[in-house]
């Protein structure tokens, strides 16, 4: 995907995800928690189009946003992996410093769960399926036969026991089952008829930005949203003051929870 794909993505992901309408995203793109990558972009962080920017449009996304350092000081041990003779550790290093919250994640994953790029994909996206035997290859002539045999009630957890053969061997394995509501919690939502209110864009991960008694400015980013690899900032929708905070830390949020309370 080249960076410029990935802009036009969040993009549509966030209209889409808060049923914009095209007319008065057009008119309005101020009243709309733009994703940072669409922003980084407005910013001339990928260059300058070829006919210029779209004008009042790009103005009015800016207003009141700080254009970010976008520059990476290297350290010398990047510059020693830059130029190593081992091409993995040249990409993982590339990787990082220009997208360190994807490799982030591609990390934390590889950690929690091993190399998964030998699966097939159909199994990775969609899981093993009842009575069909599966084929993993972790290396030149090593193939592993995996079969789901039968899933177990959920605890009161939400827990699962999946019993899978292993090249015919039943083994267990504890999942969890994020389709079972454990616990419920009804959070706040924003007030769409109070200005003072700042609320989630969509669902994501929110982490504040801010304090209560920060002063800020209408347009200051005032918490970030991540949901799908995209980052967003969620702006104070009126200049005054934080009374209030609606979350605590980074914490999930659904779209229209409040974020804020602005005086």
């Amino acid at each position: 995907m080249t960076p410029s794909s990935k802009v036009v993505g969040d993009l549509a992901l966030h209209l889409v995800a808060v049923e914009a309408d095209p007319d008065d995203f057009e008119k309005n793109p101020e009243k709309y928690d733009i994703p940072d990558s669409v922003v980084g972009f407005l910013h001339g962080e990928l260059g300058t189009p070829a006919g210029g920017w779209p004008e009042p449009f790009r103005s009015k996304v800016l207003k009141g946003r700080v254009k970010k350092d976008t520059l990476v000081k290297l350290n010398d041990e990047d510059q020693r992996n830059l130029h190593s003779e081992d091409s993995k550790t040249v990409q993982m290093t590339l990787n990082r410093l220009l997208f360190d919250k994807p490799t982030e994640e591609f990390e934390r994953v590889r950690e929690a769960y091993g190399d998964l790029s030998n699966m097939a994909t159909a199994d990775y996206l969609y899981g093993l399926q009842p009575e069909r035997e599966h084929v993993v290859t972790l290396g030149k002539g090593l193939d592993l036969y995996v079969g789901l045999e039968a899933i177990g009630e959920a605890d009161s957890r939400g827990y699962r026991t999946v019993m899978t053969k292993l090249n015919g061997q039943l083994r267990p394995v504890t999942v969890r089952d994020y389709s079972i509501e454990v616990q419920s919690v009804d959070a706040e939502k924003a007030d769409p008829n109070n200005p003072g209110h700042a609320a989630a864009p969509f669902s994501g991960v929110v982490t504040p930005r801010v304090e209560v008694g920060d002063k800020v400015e209408q347009g200051e980013p005032i918490a970030g949203i991540e949901a799908m690899k995209m980052e967003a900032s969620i702006a104070a929708p009126i200049s005054g003051t934080v009374k209030r905070l609606g979350i605590i830390g980074s914490q999930p949020v659904e779209s229209g929870d409040l974020i804020a309370v602005i005086e």
